[in-house]
């Protein structure tokens, strides 16, 4: 179980709804009830313009790449997606973030879509607590100096482009060489990312509280690679090495952030110096794949 941290005297409260719909509703609700009990408000510019008349008096507005300190609290109205690109606003600034679900499986949301004033309301009485998780941090190097760099919570993945080609992906762990894979294409996942893109492909779904990364392969040639666990103290490079033939292979970031990649291109991944601070679920990812993907023996029919 990893330490957690209590979120004290929060003050002021970024709110960072889904792109519409319910996200936006939950947002202006939580804005009313956070200014009626004295607590700041802070709202994306473009989530203003489309709601400003049914805000409560006293929210301040700011640009999402601009909101980087000023408050004590983000709280991501929406689904997982949301969740991550509210934590890219913040997580290198230490900021806590809470999810409020209001989609479908909700792995990393603390609350349901019926809380969203039980989630505000245990804000402003100081009873949340954060849990650190590991992020990772991606560079691209290429012709010998670095051409890109992106940090994640979820995982990185190298794909082909549009032709859809096998890639030819080499790839180091901790400075030994591991695998030369010939696949659709590479995933490596945080423990928090496992039950991404990782799960579809095949990979384990890894408890949270640990410090691992996982290698997933996306469809490999040899039926012997398989996924692997390794330590998150070890850097992972991965190697596009071809086919040259291929066109452009492009490597993904949470699903956030993308670059396009040339034969040659290195692309290293390590922790990140800082971890999210999330407000964590109250059930286990254990509970959500029992009660949400039938995993619970009272789904199974017995004869």
């Amino acid at each position: 179980m990893r330490d957690r941290h209590p979120i004290p005297n929060v003050k002021v409260v970024l709110l960072h709804p889904s792109r519409g719909g319910q996200g936006d509703e939950a947002a202006v609700s939580a804005a009313k009830w956070l200014r009626d009990h004295g607590i700041g408000v802070v709202v994306p510019r473009a989530f203003a313009e489309r709601h400003g008349a049914a805000l409560p008096p006293g929210c301040d507005v700011a640009e999402p790449d601009d909101v980087r300190s000023g408050f004590d609290l983000l709280i991501a109205l929406g689904g997982d997606g949301t969740l991550l690109r509210a934590a890219r606003l913040v997580a290198e600034r230490g900021i806590p973030v809470m999810g409020v679900n209001l989609g479908t499986l909700g792995f990393l949301s603390a609350f349901g879509a019926s809380q969203v004033l039980e989630a505000v309301k245990a804000a402003a009485d100081g009873r949340l607590v954060w849990e650190g998780r590991l992020r990772m941090t991606v560079e691209v190097w290429r012709n010998g100096a670095i051409w890109s760099t992106e940090s994640g919570c979820n995982d990185a993945y190298v794909k082909h482009g549009v032709n859809p080609r096998m890639l030819e992906l080499t790839t180091e762990v901790g400075g030994h060489k591991m695998a030369d894979y010939r696949a659709d294409g590479l995933i490596i996942a945080t423990p928090m990312g496992s039950t991404a893109y990782n799960l579809a492909a095949g990979g384990p779904i890894v408890d949270p509280g640990t410090d691992v990364f996982i290698i997933t392969p996306i469809c490999p040639h040899s039926l012997t690679h398989r996924p692997v666990v390794t330590s998150a103290r070890s850097q992972i490079t991965m190697r596009y090495t071809g086919p040259a033939t291929v066109g452009t292979a492009t490597l993904s970031v949470d699903g956030q952030w993308g670059e396009s990649l040339e034969v040659g291109d290195e692309i290293s991944v390590r922790a990140a110096d800082m971890p999210l601070r999330l407000v964590p679920p109250h059930a286990s990812v254990f509970s959500v794949l029992r009660h949400k993907l039938g995993w619970s023996a009272a789904n199974h029919i017995h004869e």
